[in-house]
């Protein structure tokens, strides 16, 4: 009797932990779970190095002799977190109403989705590369504005989001409900304060996890030495057969006069004698008409920063066709070059774009049965609908009469393709 009693409240907690974290995964549905190989986790310390995308050099003429290329293959470190639990004790009078126990289950299943919503949320807010300033008053108008921009960078046409803040969704919702070409969406719209089901490509949704961005005014600083940017960096694990491995495609580490006035986060361009360092296309180096934005991930020194993605120019002479194939700026970013910073306000709530796979949700498991081997502790386990798993251990002290049971979900957060997400300020 004992036991049914104990399996039918384990029972009743984890399905409402699981209804609760389903309820409230808005963001994480919205991006790529995957579940890597755990006995490769386990021996490469909870790492894996995954490639993303190899691209190819396109060479003309008759005779190509001489001209061949090897492979290389844009990789980035993918790591896991630390697990998020919820750690709760209970007298045995305190489990005589199972209502608490269920209330209990779903509030910590919100609460495990709504600290895994707020992660995603952050690494597109600190880490996405793309930037996008605007005053426009028209919400069809600013997120077009990031539809240029992705679609001159050849980003990914499908799975595109956005997740405005309530201020932005307050202004734009206005505006698209009094458009009467949209037939049907301007009701709800109106009655709801909701965007949908698409906005100039992109599912549109709102955040209310999204924190101010810290910005100030443009410290000037400029660089210091020429930079030259290969997409193979220093480390790099030479393959049999000449193919070689990318082991973070992302980094790149700048000389500046100065980086104190910087924040991490800061959104950055660079100009070579008031010329804009632009953008190419991803597939054909097309140039655009856009300033390449940068991401500030961290500042090594007072005379350096760490920028995100590494800036590749097509025109280096030191890169080989296959290296210009990975070229994501139309020229080197020079001498004396000034570094610009795009979130000049002091402080700035964004809105966020993303492509679904840009950020990818390892989700870890653990073989939690091994621990019930060992007496007087139990476990449960669920997988959700996304492919995670949530655990439950339990346990009980007969000298205090404490039940207690720890749930927690195990995963970490990466964005993979930086230049494939980002903010948008209105200013």
């Amino acid at each position: 009797m004992a036991t049914a009693s104990t399996l039918k409240t384990v029972l009743a907690y984890m399905e409402s932990a699981v209804e609760g974290f389903e309820s409230q995964s808005n963001m994480i549905d919205k991006v790529k779970i995957t579940t890597p190989d755990a006995a490769d986790m386990q021996n490469a310390g909870n790492f894996v190095v995954k490639k993303i995308q190899q691209h190819s050099a396109s060479i003309s003429g008759f005779d190509l002799t001489g001209l061949e290329t090897g492979m290389t293959a844009e990789a980035v470190i993918l790591g896991m977190g630390t697990p998020e639990n919820a750690f709760v004790s209970l007298r045995a009078d305190d489990l005589r109403d199972m209502s608490y126990i269920r209330d209990q289950g779903r509030a910590d299943g919100e609460k495990r989705a709504s600290v895994l919503n707020k992660a995603i949320v952050d690494s597109i807010r600190l880490t996405g590369s793309l930037a996008y300033r605007t005053n426009v008053t028209s919400g069809f108008d600013a997120i077009s504005l990031i539809q240029a921009g992705m679609n001159k960078r050849q980003t990914r046409a499908s799975g595109r989001y956005v997740a405005l803040n309530d201020t932005h969704l307050q202004a734009y919702a206005k505006d698209l409900a009094g458009r009467q070409t949209l037939q049907g969406q301007p009701g709800d719209t109106y009655q709801k304060g909701v965007l949908y089901p698409r906005v100039a490509g992109f599912d549109v949704m709102s955040s209310s996890s999204i924190s101010l961005l810290a910005g100030g005014a443009d410290p000037a600083t400029t660089v210091t030495g020429n930079q030259s940017f290969s997409p193979i960096p220093v480390g790099s694990v030479s393959a049999s057969g000449g193919t070689v491995t990318n082991i973070d495609y992302r980094t790149a580490t700048i000389p500046v006069a100065a980086s104190a006035s910087y924040n991490v986060g800061d959104r950055v361009t660079f100009a070579n004698g008031g010329v804009t360092v632009k953008a190419v296309g991803r597939d054909d180096k097309t140039v655009t008409d856009e300033a390449m934005t940068f991401v500030i991930v961290s500042k090594p020194s007072g005379t350096s920063i760490e920028v995100w993605p590494k800036p590749i120019a097509f025109d280096d002479p030191a890169l080989s066709t296959l290296d210009k194939a990975y070229a994501n700026i139309n020229t080197r970013i020079l001498n004396a070059a000034t570094v610009d910073r795009v979130n000049v306000d002091t402080s700035t709530q964004p809105s966020i774009a993303w492509q679904k796979d840009s950020i990818e949700v390892l989700a870890g498991e653990m073989p939690m049965e091994k621990l019930g081997e060992w007496g007087g502790m139990k476990v449960a386990k669920e997988r959700l609908s996304n492919g995670m798993v949530m655990y439950m251990l339990y346990d009980a002290n007969i000298a205090s009469l404490q039940a207690r049971w720890r749930m927690f979900i195990w995963y970490g957060v990466n964005n993979v393709r930086p230049m494939d997400n980002g903010i948008l300020i209105k200013h």
